[in-house]
């Protein structure tokens, strides 16, 4: 491993040389090599850790569940895998989709010398790359039937992966598993295609981005049209850049059946009317709005399903648009729903409509899940004496719904909203309410989230 003791750590000098600027060098680079030599003991952990839980079983699964209880010996492996990954995602304030990651990662890596990975492993431990492209290698690994094609892979790509970024790394394992794979291409490309789909994942300031998994062809099909109508709209007079064309074409394509030109005009840098694809809209949406915004007295934004911020003419628009209004009566001190009904194991509609305000997202730490496709759970099991009031009552995608009540995972809810989760080995981890079931002050945003992977 790379020696950073003796590098130069002085202030730096009044007159710097190349000699100086190259120690500077090693030393990030002596740094580098120290943090991918203790990655490389964290995956050697986390495939230990597996290990553990996978012995541990029993103590991570609820003890009286009586559907748990008829569960076969499959069903509770998973569940109890569930367990010990949410607990290691939590504890390291990952995605629970990260935290597999992690875990296929290490177990494609932690191997037997000579086997598939060790190798990548080695060069990883030893500082010759970094874990970007020892996970590169792994997925590619691990997506290879045989070990036979495993071994090709490696050694064809592992010279190249210690001297070069990570996407021309992944540029020579998808040419190299290519070689490699025993199945045929066309049967491959069938599987995959099985599993094309569309994201949307929230961006900053009113945007998001919609991302298609879809085949090839389609993908530069697409674009290519995309691209052949903003040029079109160019040669026409229009001054915005083919970025912004491309994206008002598919907008205009998507939502209103429009000609690849019908399309507004506008100035370079701004939509010129944003409100055209939005009055095309027949919205079903749970958007808080401040009565003032709707009035035309403030310019407040609004939260479209209770952590999406959209300006006030938006809102505007889609509330024009939607068949009804519901209106919810809330104490104004602390936000408490006032109109609700607890004698009754059935969640009144208005009180769904105020859950989905205050949750926004599925209430396990970390899940980006929206509350209008989870569950809503008793905190307190109905059968156990629990109310049906907003106290008592959180989303939950089914996934963590499931976990909540055949792992040993166990939560409250707190007057104020927040959940408090403790995990199998007695870990506890606070999740605050999405947002505050009052719309936010002026020119307060809620806080920005980072860009998720799919939910579970």
């Amino acid at each position: 491993m790379f020696d950073t003791s003796a590098l130069a750590t002085d202030p730096v000098p009044a007159r710097p040389s190349l000699a100086h600027v190259s120690a500077a060098i090693d030393e990030v680079v002596g740094l580098q090599h120290q943090i991918d030599a203790l990655e490389a003991r964290k995956l050697d952990a986390a495939a230990r850790a597996e290990v553990v839980a996978e012995r541990a079983e029993a103590a991570l699964l609820a003890p009286h569940d009586v559907a748990l209880s008829r569960a076969d010996a499959e069903r509770r492996r998973d569940l109890a895998r569930r367990a010990f990954g949410a607990d290691l995602a939590t504890a390291l304030h990952l995605t629970e989709q990260a935290a597999a990651h992690l875990l296929d990662t290490a177990r494609t890596l932690v191997v037997e010398p000579g086997a598939p990975g060790h190798a990548t492993l080695d060069a990883l431990r030893h500082g010759r790359l970094s874990l970007a492209h020892a996970t590169a290698v792994a997925d590619t690994l691990a997506d290879l039937p045989d070990p036979d094609a495993r071994a090709l892979v490696e050694a064809a790509v592992l010279p190249r992966a210690t001297t070069c970024t990570v996407p021309q790394l992944r540029r020579h394992l998808r040419r190299a598993r290519d070689v490699a794979h025993p199945e045929p291409f066309v049967e491959r490309h069938r599987r995959a295609a099985e599993a094309r789909a569309v994201y949307v994942d929230p961006g900053a300031d009113g945007m998001a981005w919609l991302t298609a998994y879809v085949p090839a062809h389609v993908a530069h099909a697409a674009y290519d049209r995309l691209t052949s109508a903003a040029r079109r709209a160019q040669e026409a007079g229009d001054t915005r850049t083919l970025a912004q064309l491309r994206a008002d074409a598919l907008g205009g394509l998507l939502l209103a059946g429009a000609r690849d030109t019908d399309f507004p005009t506008g100035e370079q840098g701004s939509v010129p009317d944003p409100t055209w694809i939005t009055r095309r809209i027949v919205p079903t949406v749970r958007v808080t709005v401040p009565v003032l915004s709707l009035l035309g007295g403030s310019d407040a934004v609004a939260d479209l399903d209770g952590h999406r911020p959209v300006d006030a003419q938006t809102a505007s628009v889609l509330t024009a648009a939607a068949p009804s209004l519901r209106r919810l009566l809330v104490d104004p001190v602390d936000g408490r729903l006032l109109t609700t009904d607890p004698g009754t194991y059935a969640v009144p509609a208005a009180l769904r409509a105020f859950l989905r305000a205050r949750d926004g997202v599925c209430r396990f730490p970390g899940c980006t899940r929206a509350a209008v496709r989870c569950d809503v759970d008793h905190v307190v099991a109905w059968a156990d004496g629990g109310r049906t009031v907003a106290d008592n009552l959180a989303h939950l995608c089914r996934h963590h719904h499931v976990m909540k009540h055949q792992t040993a995972w166990r939560s409250t809810l707190g007057r104020d909203g927040v959940a408090t989760w403790t995990s199998p080995t007695g870990r506890t981890h606070p999740d605050p309410p999405a947002a505050h079931p009052h719309p936010p002050r002026h020119g307060a945003a809620p806080p920005e989230p980072g860009r998720p992977g799919p939910s579970p």
